[in-house]
């Protein structure tokens, strides 16, 4: 789900975003680590000496430390491992997603319009996921042009014009012309060049 809202970041963010979270991994483990360690210190020996040369005195102190003083520590180191491994599992699911929508690119491109369907069957996907993420990639700015059609199921160019149109005769509102425009298309009046609105 992480992965998902993430995807939707701007795509010129993308490898920022999953570097940081493989920092955030890290230094989220280390810490981690760090935590713990002080956990397991039962006691502590501080060592301090006195004196000058020759009359130096070095006493040693012995400090024990409780189990309730530790739990802290433990807690911490629990939650910091936990967020080290949320960091790199989001991180892959992304690497994931975005080689995925390497292979969308590539199939898209060229394309004026594409049914979902194909592009699910060319990569051996769930057409439900493949819509997802083209919307997703559209979003995000990761192709750019294209909308989905989600009654029929294609993902459109916006420059793209069917081969046919439905065809009908319009009056225009400005000069009582008759006007034979395609259904669908934003026409003009033959005659006085006005906006003819089907």
């Amino acid at each position: 789900m992480l992965a998902n809202v993430l995807s939707k970041v701007p795509v010129k963010y993308h490898i920022g975003l999953r570097n940081g979270l493989l920092y955030a991994a890290a230094f989220a483990f280390l810490f981690g680590l760090l935590s713990y360690d002080i956990f397991t210190e039962e006691k502590e020996t501080i060592t301090k000496e006195t004196g000058h040369l020759f009359w130096k005195k070095t006493t040693e102190t012995t400090i024990h430390h409780d189990l309730s003083e530790r739990i802290p520590y433990l807690i911490v180191a629990i939650v910091l491992i936990l967020l080290a491994f949320v960091c790199i599992v989001t991180a892959i699911k992304l690497i994931l997603l975005f080689g995925r929508y390497k292979k969308y690119l590539a199939i898209i491109k060229g394309n004026d319009k594409l049914l979902i369907q194909q592009v699910a069957d060319i990569n051996n996907s769930n057409p439900l996921r493949v819509r997802n993420d083209l919307q997703n990639m559209i979003d995000s700015n990761y192709i750019n042009g294209y909308y989905i059609d989600y009654k029929q199921g294609l993902l459109v160019d916006k420059n793209y014009i069917p081969e046919r149109f439905d065809m009908k005769i319009v009056k225009c509102q400005s000069c009582g012309a008759g006007n034979e425009v395609g259904i669908g298309q934003s026409n003009y009046c033959m005659y006085c060049d006005s906006l003819l609105i089907i």
